[in-house]
Formats: C-alpha cells, structure tokens, sequence
C-alpha cells in the first residue's frame, strides 16, 4: 500500500474520529473501581493521542513524500530484489550498466536505482537514473549524452523530482517538441545523515557532500553510461536548497559542471552545520565567493517576489557576478516556494539548459 495519497489520508482522518467518538461514549459508560476507571480512561485518551499525531505524520509525509512505500518506511530495499538479479537491458530505454552496479526500477517511467558507495567519501545512498529513450536507440549507440544532476530541498527526498515534479515527462514533452535535447537525469541523496542539514558542503567531522554529488556521483554514471565527461556536457539543477547547492557545484567545481540552475534558491549557506563555522560561512557563501573568483560558468537564477527573500538573492548575486561568469535570471510576480510553482518553472528552466550543455561555443 501507497504512503502517499487521498486514500492513506482520508482513512487516517476517518480512523482518528472514529476512535474519538468512541472513547467518549465508552468513558461516559465506565463502571468499576475509581482506579480501574481512571486507567482505562487513560488508555482511550492515549489512543485518541495516538491517532491524532498518525494523522499530522501522514498529512506531514503526504506534503514532502518523505516515504513513498512501507519498504521506505522500514528502510528496507528500494526496489524489488529479483530485478536486482537479471541484466537490466530494457529495450525501450537501452539501460544497462558497465559495471557491477545493480540499479533497480523506480516508478513506471524507467527511472532506476542503485545504493551506490561513494569510494572518496565513503558514503552510500541511493542515486536515481533516468535514461532518455534515445540512449537505447540504434541511431544513438556511439553518442555520448549530456548530464543533468537533481538535487532536493530540505528535507525531502530527492526522488520528488520524478514523483512531484515529473521532470521525466517535462523533458519528454520537450524533447518531442524539439526544444530541448535528449539527456541523462542523475539525482543523488543530499539527506545523508538523519536529521543533519549539510548545505551540500564537506563537514569536517561529517558527510562530505559537496564532494560525494560533484566527484564520486559524477564518476558512477560517467563509468555505467555513454555520458559526456567534459564539464561542458554536465549541468545542476535544484528547488529551495537543491537549488543553492547546484549553483555551488557550478561555481566550485567549473571544470565540471558548465551550468546550474536555483529555483527558488538562495545563496549564502544556513545550515548550522555550516554557519557555527565562520571559515566554513565564508568558503561557501556564494556571494562572497563570486565576489572575489569569476568561473567560466553559467547561473540561472529564478524565484517569485512573493517567496520571502527570493527576489533580493537574485538581485544581489546579480551585483557581484563579473564575466565571465554570466547570470541569467526570472522573477515571477507571484507564487510561493512549492512544487507547483517549481513545476511551471521548469520548461524554460530545461531549455536553457539544452541551450547551454549545445552551444558549441562552449565545446572544446
């Protein structure tokens, strides 16, 4: 059964009502010794208790899909384990890896998984993979494709851009209009210690993130897949924090990503586990860090005047970009920080991407 949805929700609500209703007339009818009352009183209050916060969890899960399934609950496999015993040839995706990955299916759009272990950072997560259907075709078999890597906000599970955010139809759709091209979607786990916020930032002591999404996540779909090695071919994309940390990873690492786009993000780092640090503060701050060093990369910045400080990052990180580093940048009038406004956001947002990961001028 399904964690997310109208059926969970509405059964949870009914259920706590219910429970409600029926400890009220059954405690109106108690007899016996005052202590035993008094206990089994309790006891319907805790139920009552109970299904009041099982009602807030599934309405909180529901909201940002923190767990799709039960296996997710339990932390248990993320997909079936036969798929994980057979080669993974899918004819109409052309997905296979080159290595001893075992990637598993994800959702019914060809999206797959594999828990893949870090070897700089020693972390082990799950990674997402979406082929586009040309990969497996004929015509393509020689081509190497462009990359876009997907972060998530926090909290949240990076699997939201193909569930909430369907990126995987977005681009498809594209693709057939022809205003965009085909390309590899990779988006790597940025939650990689329970209850800890890393900015996508190397913490001392801690999950090296930065490192894990710009090398080693990098270096398993380039050693699995026909995927373009330059910078040039490789761009970030992210909503809220994502979007942060893939403009971070185009600005930190410009040999290897050409590109970024922040929807909805911001710029200066304010997870704790950044900013207790002024060293840390400072090396990540974007806008002290383009104010000094000047990438040969390209930002697409975009927000809504509406969504607390959006409008004002983007305009400050406009004054201290210098080329060439080049910024682009989009503010809507209205709508707030969610997937809806995100959603509307992202066919211009993969076009401009096209347009950059194409534009031979950026070709070596």
């Amino acid at each position: 059964m399904s964690l997310l949805g109208v059926p969970l929700l509405v059964g949870t609500i009914v259920l706590t009502v219910a429970v409600t209703v029926a400890s009220v007339w059954i405690g109106g009818r108690l007899r016996g010794p005052a202590l035993s009352q008094g206990v089994r009183r309790a006891a319907l209050v805790l139920l009552c208790q109970v299904c009041a916060v099982l009602t807030v969890a599934v309405v909180v899960n529901d909201q940002f899909e923190f767990y799709a399934t039960w296996d997710d609950l339990a932390g248990s496999s993320t997909g079936d384990a036969a798929d994980a015993l057979v080669p993974l040839t899918s004819p109409g995706h052309g997905f296979h890896a080159s290595t001893s990955q075992r990637f598993v299916p994800f959702g019914q759009d060809g999206v797959r998984v594999v828990d893949y272990d870090g070897p700089r950072t020693h972390i082990k997560a799950p990674v997402y993979v979406w082929l586009p259907p040309q990969y497996g075709q004929p015509a393509h078999r020689h081509e190497l494709f462009p990359v876009i890597e997907l972060l998530p906000g926090y909290p949240g599970p990076v699997h939201n851009w193909f569930t909430m955010l369907n990126i995987t139809g977005l681009l498809t759709q594209e693709m057939a209009r022809g205003t965009t091209r085909p390309a590899i979607l990779v988006a790597p786990t940025m939650q990689l210690a329970p209850g800890l916020d890393t900015d996508c930032t190397d913490i001392p002591g801690g999950p090296r993130a930065e490192t894990w999404a710009a090398e080693d996540v990098r270096d398993m779909v380039t050693a699995n897949f026909r995927a373009r090695k330059d910078g040039a071919g490789w761009a970030a994309m992210g909503y809220s924090e994502g979007g942060f940390c893939a403009a971070k990873l185009a600005v930190q690492h410009p040999a290897q990503f050409a590109a970024a786009v922040s929807l909805s993000g911001y710029f200066t780092p304010t997870a704790q586990a950044v900013t207790r640090s002024p060293a840390l503060l400072k090396a990540n701050d974007l806008l002290q860090v383009l104010g000094k060093r000047h990438p040969r990369v390209s930002l697409l910045v975009m927000g809504t005047r509406q969504d607390s400080d959006t409008a004002p990052d983007i305009m400050r990180l406009r004054q201290v970009v210098r080329a060439p580093t080049r910024v682009f940048s989009s503010i809507l009038p209205t709508g707030g920080h969610n997937y809806g406004i995100w959603s509307s956001m992202l066919p211009a947002a993969l076009k401009w991407i096209s347009s950059e990961l194409h534009d031979p001028r950026r070709l070596h």
